[in-house]
C-alpha cells in the first residue's frame, strides 16, 4: 500500500521547469500559476508558444486541421475537447480568459457581490446573436436553468450546482443566488464546459446537436458530421476589429499523415501534432512549430464498482505495478511530466513530483494481488480510442507491464463517440480500465470534485464519503488556506485508494505556415486565441 507522505507547500511548488522545457524544446517561461484561474498574486502565467506578431490584417480564408469529429454541438449535453474546440468560437459565457488566463468580463461587463452567496451579472448592452436578436437576461436564466436540469444530464452541470436560482432583474441584469458560498463560479463559467449562453427556447428551435446560433467571434455557418464545420466572421461582434478572418474550416483530419502532408502542400493553416509529427517537419522553412505546456492529463481509470477493481488491494497492486516515466517515454516520445490528481504546474495545487508515491514495485505488487486472493493474476480489458495514439499506445505499455505480475490485460480500441458514450456515468461504466485525459480546469474543483464525488454527473466509479466530505468542504471555501489544506487530502486520498494511475501532463505541439500570424498558444490547449489569429495576404 502506497505511504502516505507530506506535500505541504508554503512556496510555489518546486519542479524543474527549465529542465522540462529544454527538454522538449520549448522556450523556457513560466508555467501557468493561476488560482480559480486568475494569474494574480505574484506568479507568473504560461509563457506560451506564439507565431510572429506583427500587425493585423483583415480578411482572408483559413483551413484547420481538427484530430476528431465533435461528439455534439449542444454545449450542455457535452463534455469532450472535440466539441469544446468546436463551438468555444461560436458561443460564449459570461466570463472569459485573457492570454495570461485571469478571468476577464464576457457578456458579462461587471458584476458584484453583496455577500458570498449572491452575485449580480450586468450583461454588455447591445450584444447580438447571430440571427440579430438581443442577448437579454432571459437568455442567460434560461441557459442555466437548462444546464441544471437534471432531465439535460449535462456533464458538468456539478460545476454550478450551487446555483440554487436565477432571477432577471432586468433585461441586462440576472442575479445568482447560491445555496452556498462557492469559489470556483466565475472561472468556472470562463472554461466553457457547459457554460455557454444559449438563447431562450434554443431546445425547441433548433436541433443543438447540430446547429448553433451563439454570440461569438464566428457564426456557425455549415457542419458536416466526420467531415468539416465552417465558420465565418460574425459582423456583429462586440469586441471591435475582431475577429480578422473572414472564415475558417475545421477540416476532419484524424490521421497524423495526412495532417502533416496538408500542411507542407499549404492545404491547411493549423494542425495539432505529436512529437513524431513535429520531427518530420523539422527544416521545413515555410511552418512554424510551437511547444509549450499544457493541462493535459492522461490517466487510466479502473472501474472501482467492477470486479475485481472494488478491491484496493487490487488498485494499489497495478499502481506498484506500473512504471510511469517508461509510459512517458515510449508513448509520447518524453514529452511530458509526471503528475498526480492535480496537474503538474497548475498553480500551486499540484502535489510535487518528487513527493509522488511512483516506485515501481513489482514484489509489493505481487503480495497485494496474492492478498487479494489473486495470487496468478486475471483477466482483464483496457478500452482506449484510436483517435488518440498516445492513449493506445500508453495502454500497450501499460499492459506490457501488468503482463509481469500477471495481469492479462486486453487493449480494446473503440470509435471516439463510442467510446464516450459506452463508458460514461449515463451508460453504466461499461469498462474494466479505461484510459482519457483531463484537461485545461481552472480550479481544482474540476479535477477533485467532479469526477470523483459520488453523485457527479461525471463520476468515474469512485465514492467515498470521507472524501466527499472533504471535496464538498473545499469547493465552498472561500479561504485559500484551507482549500490548499482540503485539497491536499482529497489528493492523498486518491493517492492512496487508487481509482486511477495518473500518468503525465503534455505538451501543446501545433504548427502553422510562416503567413499565419498572432496565434497564442495557451496552457488550456484550446485554442481560444484564434480571433486573435490573422494571415499575411500576398
Amino acid at each position: 500500500m502506497a505511504k502516505r507522505r507530506s506535500h505541504r507547500r508554503d512556496t510555489l511548488p518546486a519542479i524543474d521547469r527549465r529542465q522540462f522545457l529544454s527538454s522538449t524544446g520549448v522556450a523556457v517561461g513560466g508555467l501557468l500559476a493561476a488560482t480559480s484561474g486568475v494569474g494574480a498574486g505574484g506568479r507568473a502565467p504560461l509563457a506560451a508558444g506564439a507565431a510572429f506578431q506583427g500587425e493585423p490584417v483583415a480578411g482572408g480564408t483559413m483551413i484547420w486541421a481538427q484530430e476528431l469529429d465533435p461528439v455534439s454541438l449542444d454545449p450542455h449535453k457535452t463534455s469532450n475537447f472535440s466539441t469544446v474546440q468546436g463551438i468555444e468560437h461560436t458561443y460564449q459565457s459570461l466570463t472569459m480568459y485573457d492570454e495570461e488566463l485571469n478571468v476577464v468580463p464576457c457578456l458579462a461587463e461587471s458584476w458584484e457581490s453583496p455577500d458570498d452567496t449572491t452575485y449580480i451579472m450586468h450583461l454588455r448592452p447591445g450584444v447580438l446573436w447571430h440571427d440579430g436578436t438581443e442577448l437579454t437576461a432571459n437568455d442567460v436564466k434560461y441557459s442555466l436553468e437548462r444546464l441544471l436540469n437534471p432531465e439535460t444530464a449535462a456533464p458538468y452541470a456539478s460545476w454550478f450546482n450551487a446555483i440554487e436560482s436565477v432571477e432577471v432583474i432586468d433585461p441586462l441584469t440576472v442575479q445568482l443566488n447560491l445555496s452556498a458560498p462557492y469559489g470556483p463560479l466565475l472561472a468556472n463559467f470562463a472554461a466553457m464546459r457547459g457554460s455557454s449562453i444559449i438563447q431562450n427556447g434554443a431546445d425547441a428551435a433548433m436541433n443543438l446537436q447540430l446547429q448553433a446560433v451563439g454570440t461569438g467571434p464566428y457564426r456557425m455557418v455549415d457542419y458536416v458530421p466526420e467531415s468539416h464545420f465552417t465558420l465565418a466572421r460574425n459582423e456583429s461582434y462586440w469586441e471591435e476589429g475582431l475577429p480578422y478572418v473572414d472564415e475558417v474550416t475545421f477540416k476532419i483530419l484524424v490521421d497524423e499523415d495526412a495532417r502533416v502532408a496538408a500542411l507542407r502542400s499549404d492545404q491547411i493553416q493549423y494542425a495539432y501534432l505529436t512529437v513524431e509529427g513535429a520531427e518530420r517537419l523539422a527544416g521545413e522553412a515555410a511552418v512554424s512549430v510551437l511547444r509549450s505546456p499544457k493541462a493535459w492529463l492522461v490517466a487510466h481509470f479502473m472501474n472501482t464498482f467492477r470486479e475485481p477493481f472494488t478491491d484496493v488491494r487490487v488498485r494499489q497492486a497495478i499502481s506498484l505495478a506500473v512504471n510511469r516515466q517508461e509510459v512517458i517515454d515510449k508513448a509520447v516520445g518524453g514529452a511530458g511530466v509526471l503528475s498526480g490528481p492535480m496537474p503538474t504546474g497548475h498553480g500551486d495545487w499540484f502535489i510535487p513530483v518528487e513527493n509522488l508515491p511512483y516506485a515501481q514495485d513489482l514484489d509489493g505488487a505481487r503480495a497485494l494481488l496474492a492478498e487479494a486472493g489473486f495470487p496468478d493474476g486475471f483477466a482483464t480489458t483496457i478500452t482506449c480510442s484510436p483517435q488518440y495514439p498516445e492513449f493506445v499506445a500508453s495502454s500497450v505499455v501499460m499492459q506490457e507491464q501488468l503482463a509481469q505480475i500477471g495481469i492479462e490485460a486486453e487493449v480494446v480500441q473503440m470509435e471516439w463517440g463510442q467510446f464516450v458514450s459506452d463508458t460514461s456515468r449515463q451508460n453504466g461504466w461499461n469498462y474494466d480500465i479505461k484510459v482519457t485525459a483531463f484537461t485545461f480546469y481552472p480550479d481544482p474543483d474540476g479535477y477533485l470534485y467532479t469526477p470523483w464525488q459520488t453523485d457527479s454527473t461525471s463520476n468515474y466509479t469512485y465514492s467515498n464519503p470521507e472524501f466527499d466530505a472533504i471535496v464538498a468542504e473545499a469547493r465552498s471555501t472561500l479561504d485559500v488556506a484551507k482549500r490548499h489544506e482540503l485539497y491536499d487530502q482529497a489528493q492523498q486520498m486518491l493517492l492512496d485508494e487508487s481509482p486511477a494511475i495518473f500518468w503525465y501532463v503534455g505538451e501543446n505541439i501545433e504548427a502553422l505556415p510562416a503567413n499565419v500570424q498572432g496565434y497564442t498558444q495557451s496552457y488550456t490547449g484550446r485554442r481560444i486565441f484564434l480571433k486573435k489569429t490573422w494571415m499575411e495576404q500576398s
